[in-house]
């Protein structure tokens, strides 16, 4: 036996209903099984990433064109990597652990000095820079220069660049 059919409509109708109420409450309005609804959702939450990357990774090939640049990650704010560079040679999952880590702790500088909310992090090392800074509510851009290019450079040229193609992803990170 097979079951109903649904036009595209109808399944957005009903992924908006689910938004607010739980599997059993959907599927008892809709006479939907909870099988059904699990599918619909993640090939909706599949197909939104794709496009989510498709339109920030051109951003990011964009920041890599900046001198010095080694490397260029999207982490989301509960530290999942949203977007990662492929040509790096760093683990996603230690440079979003990393990034969350610095996130938190300069936020907690911030509250306890009084500074407002956090916009933008450098770190400054010996063997390289990376700066960390919020794109949209929901990510942090991390960039990490290598250890040749200037601090001066960065802030001075780099600087507005990224802060525009920040703002670009911005719009698209929710």
């Amino acid at each position: 036996m097979q079951g109903k059919r649904y036009s595209n409509e109808e399944k957005q109708n009903i992924l908006e209903f689910l938004k607010d109420h739980t599997y059993y409450e959907t599927e008892n309005k809709f006479n939907v099984s909870q099988t059904t609804l699990a599918r619909w959702s993640k090939e909706v939450s599949t197909n939104t990433d794709k496009k989510l990357e498709e339109q920030i990774y051109p951003c990011l090939k964009m920041l890599k064109l900046i001198e010095g640049v080694r490397n260029v990650s999207l982490i989301g704010v509960g530290g999942i990597p949203i977007v990662f560079n492929p040509e790096a040679d760093w683990d996603e999952m230690h440079v979003a652990a990393m990034t969350t880590a610095i996130i938190s702790l300069s936020e907690r500088v911030g509250i306890e000095c009084e500074h407002g909310d956090l916009q933008s992090i450098f770190v400054n090392s010996a063997k390289g820079k990376i700066i960390c800074v919020w794109a949209g509510k929901a990510a942090i851009l991390t960039i990490a220069f290598y250890d040749s290019v200037d601090l001066k450079h960065i802030i001075n040229q780099s600087f507005y660049y990224i802060d525009r193609i920040r703002e670009i992803i911005g719009t698209f990170v929710h």
